[in-house]
């Protein structure tokens, strides 16, 4: 799980800097794989300095330079510039990086009959300034020092990667490990606000689930915008998506897939001019294939949960969609998703057939159940801004009910279980900030678990949260054997 603590921020009103994050996000049991800045296209640029220039055996207009790059390593470029000459600082671009001009990708390229490695670069090709007359000449006073060290500072906000164990789905999302940190006493979980978005009329694609043994689809929420214009993601977007390792692909896919990532809900767009009279979601038959966006064609079998419309299956419910509805940047109108797919039948199907996609790894672990319509309404708001549309009223279809998950937890339990002490406030508060809803009863807490931690079941699962919150090291130690029995009440 990727993010920066930019963003990570947007959900925590903290004053605590970077390091104190990440060491209290392993204090809680959050594991800290890595903490480290985003490689950017400019991160390839390095100062480099010109020892000695030859005329072109082939070519009266260029020169053969030697440039030293640092770390003991001398490269030969050719280059045309006039004012290329012994002893010259300038910015070098190795093989590989990217012209940020024209996005040119380098390679090594023989140039009449003399094998170029990188370039040597002008301020206008690097976006410097208008300047292209010649290559960049810095001063020898400030840079002399600095051959071979990166020309442009990295100042994109540090990536955390967390290992996030199969029973935390919540903190596949930013604000879900924001809500965690906030209870550790690390800041103040920020109020989620939407703004008041205008909706025009119902939802008019008639949506469908069928009441079959083994559906795998148990709420379908959607709505519909029309009138979008697709586009490219704007900055702040796009670098949210580079953050996770991804590459942007258009404002309404990166939007999806950014509520994804900020609240754990995944979502789904299809282009709605594609949907042929409507939308069923219904159990796959033996035989039927589909072509879904990793370009694999996949025939499937029987009982996997499917959406369809009437002409055939349109994608695998909460793990991947399929190419004949997929938005593109000319699309007009979405259809857009967010449901609630059975873990058991998400984890049978992808194994089944192979596949591995974000959507599948967070419904497979259970996915907040309520938090349908926060995302078509995150994610609404998002595309009305940056690609307009008209926004119909939210619709969601359902074939059971959710049920909230309810324990009795006895007060003194914890101190019997943990060997230390934590006040009835303190015990109150802690559960409070993790999202449960609370009635205190003499020594007992009647709880209203969050919908989304569905791995807390029992009285020990209330005892883990707390000791996780309040702190490991509070345990007692005898020996070297730690203390924390599993008793019966």
């Amino acid at each position: 799980m990727k993010f920066t603590v930019d963003w990570l921020k947007e959900h925590l009103d903290t004053n605590y800097d970077d390091n104190k994050i990440v060491n209290k996000l392993t204090d809680i049991g959050l594991e800290v794989e890595s903490f480290q800045s985003q490689m950017s296209e400019l991160d390839n640029f390095i100062v480099a300095k010109i020892l000695n220039t030859e005329k072109h055996p082939n070519a009266d207009r260029l020169k053969v330079c030697d440039v030293d790059i640092g770390k003991n390593e001398v490269v030969k470029v050719v280059c045309g510039a006039t004012n290329a000459k012994k002893n010259l600082l300038t910015i070098y671009a190795p093989p590989g990086s990217i012209i940020p001009k024209n996005q040119m990708k380098l390679s090594i390229t023989k140039i009449r009959g003399v094998t170029s490695y990188g370039m040597l670069c002008s301020e206008s090709e690097l976006n410097l300034s208008d300047e292209s007359e010649g290559i960049t000449e810095l001063s020898s006073k400030k840079y002399n020092n600095r051959v071979g060290k990166k020309y442009f500072k990295n100042n994109t906000s540090k990536v955390i990667d967390l290992s996030i164990t199969p029973n935390r789905a919540d903190c596949l999302g930013v604000r879900g490990i924001a809500r965690d940190l906030a209870a550790a006493g690390t800041g103040k979980l920020k109020k989620l606000t939407l703004k008041n978005i205008k909706k025009s009329g119902p939802q008019k694609i008639n949506i469908k689930i069928t009441k079959e043994k083994n559906q795998g689809c148990l709420s379908f929420g959607s709505c519909l915008i029309k009138g979008v214009k697709n586009t490219e993601s704007p900055k702040w977007l796009k670098d949210k998506i580079i953050t996770l390792g991804q590459k942007p692909i258009s404002a309404i896919v990166d939007i999806t897939n950014y509520v994804m990532i900020d609240l754990n809900r995944p979502l789904h767009a299809y282009d709605a001019d594609k949907i042929d009279k409507g939308i069923i979601v219904r159990n796959s038959k033996k035989g039927e294939t589909f072509k879904a966006l990793d370009n694999e064609n996949y025939s499937l079998k029987e009982d996997m949960c499917v959406i369809s419309d009437n002409s055939g299956v349109l994608g695998l419910g909460g793990i991947i969609g399929g190419t004949r509805s997929g938005t593109e940047f000319n699309t007009k109108n979405i259809l857009l998703e967010s449901a609630y797919f059975d873990p058991r039948s998400i984890r049978k199907t992808s194994k089944l057939l192979n596949i591995d996609t974000d959507a599948k790894y967070r419904f497979e672990r259970g996915i907040d159940p309520e938090s349908i319509k926060l995302g078509l309404l995150k994610a609404a708001e998002l595309i009305k801004k940056i690609c307009g549309g008209e926004i119909s009223k939210i619709d969601i279809k359902k074939i059971e009910n959710f049920k909230k998950n309810q324990i009795k937890f006895y007060i003194p339990f914890f101190e019997k279980i943990t060997g230390f002490k934590v006040s009835d406030k303190d015990i109150i508060k802690i559960l409070s900030d993790l999202g449960f809803k609370i009635k205190k009863q003499k020594n007992f807490l009647n709880l209203s678990v969050p919908t989304w931690r569905p791995d807390i079941i029992q009285s020990i699962d209330i005892v883990e949260e707390i000791v996780r919150i309040k702190g490991y090291d509070q345990i007692k130690i005898e020996g070297k054997q730690m203390i924390m029995v599993i008793q019966p009440l």
